[in-house]
């Protein structure tokens, strides 16, 4: 019986917080193979997962080393490949079928041209439109658009996201630069007062931020009560500190939805982030690992710059210290 109860939950807890994929789908790459990340959901199979890439169960299944025989695991991560029938730099979707941003995180000391050489010889003019770029000036962290998922339109989730014809600007991803930190709505009033008082009252702009971590004591964002859900579901707990940064990122500054990059825990898993610097706290949504490279050596998580405005992260440091807290599946 007891055995029973914690399959529920298990199943429960993914259910809710893997529904569904991260909203940006980041290319990964592996001895010049370039693939997607998917979370198995519950009575997913390698057809329903084809369906959702649009790519044959028979491609997904040698890919990851398994055959269409193994059964898949709730929270199993399958490596989705990239290929001709599936992927696209160039054209206009057939009429049943929509184009999906992929997007790859830039590293240190990468420019266009080598980006587009490693991703099937995309054009720097190509790369320039589908991100909206005024110039080759791209930064350590950013995410760029290096092509398209194919997908069905009436058999994919993914296509709500999808465009019709490859010929500029995703408008809802273009890149952007790090705006002030703003506080979200519900600090909002808080937030005001430092700006009309930090020139001449120094003490009065303390306590004005003493009041605003105050008002963060619980933490915010959108994936809050999500991670409650998941940590009422077990009783294994993890909480972990170290170095964490920042990666450019859309996402967050109205709907509060923050994202982050960290090793060794499920993707589409929430955490629970606290700013070590201010006790000031965030809910994130895990999208990935953190990506190979030397200015990812040591850290502990990156996380997107809105969340890290609500976390008053100093942006003119680098690193910041992090604290991370989030649920497992008990053993």
């Amino acid at each position: 019986m007891m055995k029973k109860l914690v399959c529920i939950l298990f199943s429960s807890f993914f259910v809710l917080a893997l529904k569904a994929q991260p909203s940006d789908l980041i290319v990964q790459s592996e001895m010049g193979r370039h693939y997607l990340n998917h979370t198995v959901e519950a009575k997913e199979n390698f057809y329903s997962v084809g369906r959702l890439y649009n790519i044959s169960p028979k491609e997904i299944a040698p890919f990851n080393n398994l055959t269409l025989n193994s059964g898949l695991e709730i929270g199993q991560v399958l490596k989705i490949p990239l290929m001709p029938e599936n992927f696209s730099q160039h054209g206009t979707a057939a009429a049943d079928e929509v184009f999906v941003p992929l997007y790859h995180l830039v590293t240190q000391k990468e420019g266009l041209y080598r980006i587009g050489q490693n991703f099937y010889k995309a054009s720097v003019n190509d790369l320039k439109t589908w991100n909206n770029l005024s110039s080759e000036t791209i930064s350590s962290g950013q995410m760029l658009i290096v092509g398209f998922l194919r997908v069905k339109s009436g058999q994919s989730a993914l296509a709500a996201k999808g465009v019709k014809r490859i010929n500029g600007a995703i408008a809802s991803r273009t890149p952007v630069v790090t705006p002030p930190p703003a506080s979200q709505p519900e600090n909002r009033a808080v937030a005001a007062t430092p700006k009309t008082v930090e020139a001449a009252t120094p003490k009065v702009v303390e306590t004005a931020r003493t009041a605003s971590v105050q008002n963060n004591a619980e933490g915010t964002g959108y994936f809050k009560s999500s991670y409650r859900d998941q940590s009422a579901s077990f009783d294994s707990f993890r909480n972990e500190m170290g170095e964490g940064a920042v990666f450019k990122s859309t996402s967050g500054w109205q709907d509060a939805k923050y994202y982050a990059l960290m090793n060794n825990i499920t993707p589409g898993t929430i955490v629970r982030i606290t700013n070590s610097n201010n006790n000031r706290i965030i809910f994130a949504k895990v999208l990935g690992e953190l990506p190979p490279g030397r200015e990812n050596e040591g850290l502990l998580i990156r996380i997107s710059n809105a969340a890290a405005a609500e976390l008053k992260v100093d942006d003119k440091a680098p690193k910041f210290s992090a604290e991370v807290a989030y649920a497992k599946a008990g053993r």
